[in-house]
């Protein structure tokens, strides 16, 4: 296996990160339209709901590692909120309620 196939800590990524960053820009692009508060919340909602961990994980550590280089500033918002416990909502990871 070549290096390009496996990241520094060894672990095969499950995807590579360009897509992944696609694929996040992609929902931001969806809920840009949304009041920042309710985008933040709909990015994670559905990262939360719809994502591997793995490509939770590797997102979050594109925007820690390295500034989170190629995504939407509102997407690296909505992607920190996974991380931050007070934004969880038991029992609910739809669509942002009104």
């Amino acid at each position: 296996m070549s290096m390009t196939q496996q990241q520094a800590d060894g672990a095969i990524p499950v995807m590579a990160l360009d897509r992944i960053v696609l694929m996040a820009n992609q929902i931001g692009d969806f809920f840009a339209p949304y009041p920042p508060e309710r985008r933040a919340e709909g990015i994670r909602n559905h990262l939360r709901t719809y994502w591997d961990p793995r490509m939770r994980e590797e997102l979050l550590a594109l925007i820690e590692q390295g500034g989170g280089a190629g995504l939407a500033p509102h997407v690296m918002e909505g992607a920190k909120l996974l991380r931050e416990e007070t934004h969880a909502k038991p029992g609910y990871y739809g669509p942002p309620k009104a």
